[in-house]
């Protein structure tokens, strides 16, 4: 049979504890007990509560690209990214104690997701967020394109979404880079649906300006579609100014001064396209396209054509990187061939001095001859 190992306190033993030495010593290892007990409880108590599954309560409004939470700490580190689809991570410091980062205008009709890291004194907090674009799938505006020309006037024409209801209404919002918004203010209808926008003034917007095309309708939620462009780059530009041509014995020189663009562009950010043809002749065999770079001084030298090679000159002007033709210039003529009406009356004149001069002989023969 299993017994304890120890044993029983005897008389003997309980006479020891009972001297004034072991008493004694007995209450200064009961005093040294409870003072260590005393400061571990009281250390305990100083130690905040830490929420392990504290929530930041993110929140992103789509129209300032602001993304937010709750501050509940001093941060002393803190990071925001949105992962796009295209142009992939976008990272944001955040400053000090702030509780929110505003991103750059991008298309957010594909979704975006978005994650907050922050760091405090004593622990490291971070959420995501995933965006969505809402509404049904399809139903959102397609083919969106715009145009600027005459570098005062601006077109936007886009599609009925595939899956769209009959009574879809779309509306285009357009925002600067300083967040300056206004809605279109000249829709172009087909069947009653907003399919395009005019506008007529484009002051207050800048370099890259946000588009966005959002819906309604009774049947159905309506998918929103933005794209951000560069105005530089929808820009049609104009034939050139002041195409004049002066010819001498070798070549004739052909000079134009560029076109007003919307905003002011240098020569060497423009690029021009000669179309030289035979006078009155329009087949394609014989027309010369040539490029020329505006840094070349928006000139060309044509080598003079023959007396009788009379030719004609437009121009188109496009940016220097994208050959984005603008439309053509009305044809200018040079060269030394007559007019044909000219050529007409040297021949009559031709051959009726060549008459008469038959006839004078003629009678002058006659008169000889008869004498």
């Amino acid at each position: 049979m299993w017994k304890p190992r120890g044993r029983a306190m005897g008389t003997a033993d309980l006479h020891r504890l009972g001297s004034p030495t072991s008493l004694l010593a007995t209450a200064f290892l009961l005093s040294v007990v409870l003072d260590s007990a005393w400061l571990l409880t009281q250390e305990q108590q100083d130690l905040p509560a830490v929420k392990p599954d504290a929530s930041l309560n993110v929140k992103f409004d789509p129209q300032t690209t602001k993304l937010t939470w709750d501050c509940k700490e001093n941060t002393t580190y803190g990071e925001c990214v949105l992962i796009h689809k295209e142009k992939g991570l976008i990272k944001k410091k955040v400053k000090q104690n702030d509780c929110q980062c505003t991103f750059p205008d991008c298309s957010l009709h594909g979704g975006v997701t978005l994650t907050v890291e922050v760091s405090t004194n004593r622990r490291r907090l971070s959420e995501m967020l995933v965006y969505t674009n809402p509404g049904k799938e399809g139903t959102a505006a397609e083919n969106f394109s715009c145009v600027i020309y005459d570098a005062d006037f601006m077109n936007c024409s886009w599609a009925k979404g595939r899956a769209a209801p009959d009574d879809v209404q779309y509306f285009l919002y357009v925002r600067s880079k300083k967040r300056i918004e206004r809605e279109c203010p000249r829709y172009l209808k087909d069947s009653g649906t907003h399919v395009g926008c005019h506008l007529r003034d484009l002051s207050g917007l800048t370099s890259y300006s946000y588009f966005l095309v959002n819906g309604t309708s009774q049947e159905a939620g309506i998918q929103f579609f933005d794209s951000v462009l560069l105005l530089k780059e929808i820009e049609q530009y104009n034939p050139p100014d002041n195409i004049s041509v002066q010819c001498n014995a070798s070549h004739c020189l052909i000079q134009w001064e560029k076109p007003r663009t919307r905003q002011a562009r240098s020569n060497r950010e423009l690029q021009y396209q000669l179309d030289i043809q035979r006078w009155r002749d329009t087949s394609s065999s014989r027309s010369q396209l040539i490029v020329v770079f505006g840094d070349s001084g928006n000139r060309y030298n044509f080598p003079k054509p023959g007396s009788k090679a009379k030719h004609t000159v437009k121009i188109r002007t496009a940016d220097a990187r994208k050959a984005r033709w603008g439309a053509w210039s009305p044809p200018v003529e040079f060269g030394s061939e007559e007019p044909e009406s000219s050529l007409v009356y040297i021949y009559v004149m031709v051959v009726l001095g060549t008459l008469v001069c038959g006839l004078t002989l003629g009678c002058l023969f006659k008169r000889y001859v008869g004498s």
